[in-house]
C-alpha cells in the first residue's frame, strides 16, 4: 500500500499497520471499535444533556470530540480496506511504534479499571462531593478516550490534535489559554481590570477569575477565597461543622489530562490536607504510605511518607499531622509537592496559597485547633489567664484538653467571637497577646 498526501494531509485510511511490516487489523474488528465508540459517544452527550456549561460539562465535550475523531479515523480506515470513498483528514504523521502500542493496549485495560472504580465512587454521591466525583468519572474517562486516541497514533503513525504526542515523555504539550471573548458570560478577567464578578474574591485582582473552574465552583455554592474554594456545612451524622477546601492554581484551561489538587478540610472533628495527583499511583500493595516531598517557598524540601488515599491517586496528612501541615502553609506563598510512584515516575505540582488564611481560618475553627504554633508554655499562660477571669481551665499544665476548650468557648462567647474552643488568633489577639 502508498501514503496518499495531499497538501500536508495524511488519508489516513492507506496508512498500513506498523509502516507496512504488519497486516491489517480485520475489518469486523476495526467496525467492532467504531460500534464501542458509538455507544461511548451516545452516553457521553446523553450525560452531558444533564449538565450546564461548567468543569464536568467541560470533560465531557473533549471526550466526545476525541472519540469522535477517533470515529472518523476508524471510519477512514474501514473506508480504505473497502475501497469506499475516503476524507482527506488533516493530521501530522509519525512514525508508527508496535512495541508502544502493545504498551498503551495494557494501560488501556488498567484505566478501564479506574473508570469502574470512580463510577461506582459516584453512584449515590450529591452536591460537591457528588461534583467533585463526577468530575473524576470523566477525567478518568478522557483519559481512556486519549490512550485509544495514542494506541491509533503508535500503530498507524498518526497524531490525532487534541492527544498528546506519544513519541516521547518529554514532549512539550501546551493547551491553549482561553480568549477574553471565549470567557464565561458575566466573567471579567480580574487580572487585567481590578474587577471580575460579583463572587470573586477582591483582594487578589492578580487571579484571572474568568477562569471556567472559578465559574464551576461557584455554581457549586463554594466561597472563592484567592485560589481557593471553600464549602461550609454540617456533617449528617452529628451536625458537626464541616468544611472542605480546595485549591485550583494547577488547573489550567483547554485540554488537559490530569489536573492536581490540594484538599484541605475538617469533617467529623478530623482534619486533612491531602494531594489528589489525579493519577494512577503505583505503589506497593504491603504498604498504606506513599512517598511525598514538599517544600514551603523557599525552605528547605522535606521527605514523608503520607496515607495512600483509597483511590490509589495520591496521599494525605490526617489528624494532628494535618494540623501541623496547616500551620506551617498558614503564612506561606507556594507549596510544591512530589509523590513518587514505586517504579521511580513522579507526580509533581505547584500550589499557590493565596486565599488560603481564610479557608486554614475556617478549617481550626471547625476541628478545634490554632493556626499558630502554640509551645505548652504558651497554652499555659493562657490557662491561666482563663483561670484568672473566672473561666475554670483547670489547672494550667500545658495540655489543652475539654476543660481549657469549654473554659475558652465560654470566654469567647461572652466577648462575641466564634465558640472555637482553640486559641485562635483573633481570641488570642483580643486576650492582648501576641
Amino acid at each position: 500500500m502508498k501514503t496518499g498526501i495531499t497538501a500536508g494531509a495524511l488519508v489516513l485510511a492507506l496508512w498500513p499497520l506498523g509502516g507496512g511490516a504488519q497486516e491489517a487489523l480485520p475489518l469486523s474488528e476495526l467496525r467492532r471499535e467504531i460500534g464501542e465508540i458509538d455507544a461511548s459517544v451516545s452516553e457521553a452527550e446523553a450525560q452531558k444533556a444533564k449538565y450546564r456549561a461548567g468543569l464536568i460539562s467541560t470533560l465531557m465535550e473533549a471526550r466526545i470530540e476525541t472519540l469522535k475523531l477517533t470515529r472518523a479515523v476508524l471510519e477512514n480506515r474501514v473506508a480504505g480496506e473497502t475501497g469506499g470513498a475516503q476524507r482527506v483528514i488533516e493530521l501530522p504523521v509519525a512514525r508508527p511504534d508496535p512495541e508502544l502500542a502493545d504498551k498503551i493496549l495494557a494501560e488501556i485495560l488498567a484505566q478501564q479499571k479506574i473508570v469502574a472504580a470512580a463510577e461506582k465512587e459516584a453512584q449515590g454521591a450529591s452536591g460537591l462531593i457528588g461534583a467533585v466525583a463526577q468530575s473524576r468519572v470523566e477525567t478518568e474517562k478522557l483519559s481512556l478516550a486519549n490512550l485509544r486516541g495514542n494506541w491509533l497514533a503508535a500503530t498507524y503513525g498518526i497524531l490525532l490534535p487534541i492527544t498528546p504526542p506519544v513519541a516521547g515523555e518529554g514532549s512539550d504539550q501546551t493547551a491553549p489559554a482561553q480568549s477574553a471573548a471565549a470567557a464565561p458570560e458575566g466573567a471579567a478577567r480580574a487580572g487585567a481590570t481590578g474587577k471580575g464578578p460579583d463572587w470573586a474574591d477582591p483582594s487578589h485582582p492578580e487571579i484571572d477569575y474568568s477562569k471556567a473552574i472559578f465559574a464551576q465552583l461557584h455554581r457549586e455554592n463554594l466561597a472563592i477565597h484567592g485560589w481557593w474554594g471553600l464549602s461550609q456545612d454540617r456533617a449528617a451524622i452529628d451536625d458537626s461543622p464541616k468544611v472542605f477546601g480546595i485549591n485550583v492554581s494547577e488547573y489550567k484551561e483547554g485540554f488537559q489530562v490530569s489536573t492536581p489538587k490540594l484538599y484541605v478540610s475538617c469533617n467529623e472533628g478530623e482534619t486533612s490536607v491531602v494531594f489528589d495527583a489525579d493519577d494512577y499511583i503505583l505503589s506497593d500493595y504491603n504498604v498504606n504510605t506513599v512517598p511525598v516531598t514538599y517544600r514551603i517557598d523557599g525552605q528547605d524540601a522535606v521527605q514523608d511518607r503520607w496515607t495512600k488515599l483509597t483511590s490509589s491517586k495520591g496521599g494525605g496528612l490526617f489528624g494532628a499531622q494535618g494540623q501541623r501541615m496547616i500551620r506551617q502553609l498558614y503564612d506561606a506563598e507556594k507549596l510544591f509537592v512530589r509523590l513518587t510512584e514505586k517504579n521511580g515516575k513522579t507526580h509533581d505540582a505547584t500550589f499557590h496559597m493565596a486565599g488560603g488564611q481564610a479557608v486554614f481560618d475556617a478549617v481550626a475553627a471547625a476541628c478545634g485547633f490554632s493556626t499558630l504554633d502554640l509551645t505548652a508554655a504558651d497554652y499555659r499562660a493562657i490557662q491561666t489567664m482563663l483561670n484568672s477571669a473566672g473561666y475554670e481551665a483547670g489547672t494550667p499544665d500545658g495540655v489543652w484538653g475539654a476543660g481549657s476548650a469549654q473554659a475558652m468557648r465560654a470566654w469567647q462567647a461572652e466577648k462575641g467571637l466564634a465558640t472555637t474552643g482553640a486559641p485562635d488568633r483573633a481570641s488570642l489577639a483580643a486576650m492582648g497577646m501576641n
